[in-house]
């Protein structure tokens, strides 16, 4: 009896069933997406681009292969589906895996019940469970607050179909928490575009928009734990103090922000027409949200460079946010600023361990061997296809000519859009130079697999082929240290 429990221990792995739960719910969704039932033309429709856009919802992505936008592709059970896989993938791996440990407690291996309650700094599966509560009243809470806030300007907008504003304004609040940058106002995102919806907002609605877009943004992506310590201030009184893990997310958010903003400013404000308010939007929506009120086509080299890093960076731990997460990066820099000094690693008068610098690195040295390998299979993908011609007749021309089977614009800004999309889909970020639609199906597939890596971290990917891979092995021995010139 005891044999069998132990090896019904050994199977059940909560990596395991998150990850399948949430391939299952993109499946589902694709094929709801595929009925006529999502389409105002009630024909089923292409399974690769659904597919696509399944991923890139349950991701939080926002990256779409619909050139039109949502609102053109689906009608609204569609764009139903859309919002709850949005809504779902918002709350989080880890939460998802919180939820599931609850459930099958009696069948976690001890390491992974310690690694969750620790991950959720909760002492017991009991405080897990609230923790999941927790964060499923701070979104639905959040939402209606944007929900409410949004709502003076698409009434404004949407006059005559007043209806059509609620749910617009339903849509916008839970995709800018979650960090989704899928909207339903056409497809230029938030760029004031003549002859669009956001084109024809009178400013005061449309700065007014941005500014609650940017809030809902941070909000989402500076982590559940970070709202509920600082929640804790007004419950427990200003004796309360915030723990570790809110002073480097608040501080290192903060740091991005501002640096983003001044970055941008430089880049494209100072040398570009981006203007100062679109330079900070354009420092938020990086943090991995996706909505854009600048054409990302016309950033400058600078400007793309410092889009990727942010998209890169993404937000904090148990957010709705990707990326490789702030804390990484403080943990990093910390480290590197220490050394330079010949001084322990410390911050906030606390010592981080060498493990924890060393995990930090891992993460990032990961990350960008995936983003490289995907960006190289995307190139062979586009270029391999473009070296393969189909004979038409050109009615104009009066005669046959060959046209190339590859839809991208193969010019010389080719590399950097790809290395633009690369990055955003890894960050989950959702920016585009506007290739998402025509690139082949392998090079979409490429990016389904980097924003489903990207979601949940490469890191935890590995833990599923390696249950110990966050653990310092320990045997009976050790070696002796070595120490020897590097650099």
């Amino acid at each position: 009896m005891a044999r069998e429990h132990h090896r019904t221990e050994r199977i059940v792995s909560p990596y395991l069933l998150v990850i399948l739960s949430l391939i299952g719910m993109i499946f589902l969704g694709t094929f709801l997406l595929c009925t006529p039932l999502s389409n105002s033309e009630g024909v089923w429709t292409n399974f690769n681009d659904n597919f696509f856009m399944a991923v890139s919802a349950t991701c939080v992505t926002g990256l779409s292969v619909m050139a039109d936008g949502l609102v053109e592709a689906y009608n609204l059970f569609g764009q139903i589906v859309m919002l709850v896989m949005i809504q779902i993938g918002g709350l989080g791996f880890l939460t998802l895996l919180a939820f599931v440990i609850t459930l099958f407690r009696g069948r976690m291996r001890m390491s992974n019940r310690l690694f969750f309650t620790k991950a959720t700094q909760a002492s017991s599966i009991g405080e897990m469970r609230h923790f999941v509560r927790s964060i499923v009243v701070i979104t639905l809470i959040i939402e209606a607050c944007g929900f409410l806030l949004c709502l003076p300007v698409f009434l404004t907008t949407f006059s005559e179909n007043m209806t059509h504003g609620v749910w617009v304004s339903i849509f916008h609040s839970v995709s800018s928490f979650c960090n989704a940058g899928f909207d339903i106002l056409g497809s230029t995102s938030l760029m004031r575009v003549e002859g669009t919806v956001v084109g024809g907002m009178a400013t005061w609605a449309y700065n007014y928009l941005l500014v609650v877009t940017m809030i809902l943004i941070v909000l989402g992506g500076i982590s559940f734990l970070v709202i509920m310590d600082i929640v804790s201030i007004g419950r427990k009184g200003k004796h309360h103090q915030l723990n570790i893990l809110t002073k480097v997310v608040l501080s290192t958010t903060a740091v991005l922000l501002v640096l983003g903003f001044l970055l941008f400013l430089l880049t494209d404000t100072a040398f570009g027409n981006m203007t100062w308010f679109e330079a900070l939007f354009q420092s938020v929506t990086t943090r991995t949200a996706g909505f854009a009120t600048y054409n990302q086509a016309d950033l400058s080299m600078g400007g793309k460079i410092f889009s990727a890093i942010w998209m890169f960076i993404g937000g904090s731990p148990l957010s709705t946010a990707g990326g490789v997460k702030t804390t990484t990066i403080f943990v990093i820099f910390v480290s590197i600023f220490r050394s330079l000094q010949g001084k322990q690693n410390t911050a906030f008068k606390r010592r981080y361990s060498s493990n924890m610098v060393l995990r930090a690195f891992t993460l990032i040295v990961i990350a960008l061997i995936v983003i490289v390998l995907c960006y190289v299979i995307i190139i062979e993908c586009e270029l391999n296809l473009s070296a393969i011609s189909t004979v038409v007749y050109d009615e104009e021309l009066g005669d046959y000519i060959e046209v190339s089977q590859s839809l991208v614009d193969l010019d010389s800004n080719f590399y950097q859009d790809v290395f633009f999309e690369v990055f955003s889909a890894f960050g989950t970020c959702g920016l585009s130079t506007g290739i998402t639609p025509y690139l082949t199906t392998g090079s979409k597939y490429t990016i389904d697999v980097l924003m489903f890596i990207g979601r949940l971290g490469p890191v935890t990917f590995l833990q599923l082929f390696n249950r110990d891979l966050d653990k310092e092995t320990k045997g009976h021995y050790s070696y002796v240290e070595a120490d020897f010139l590097i650099g």
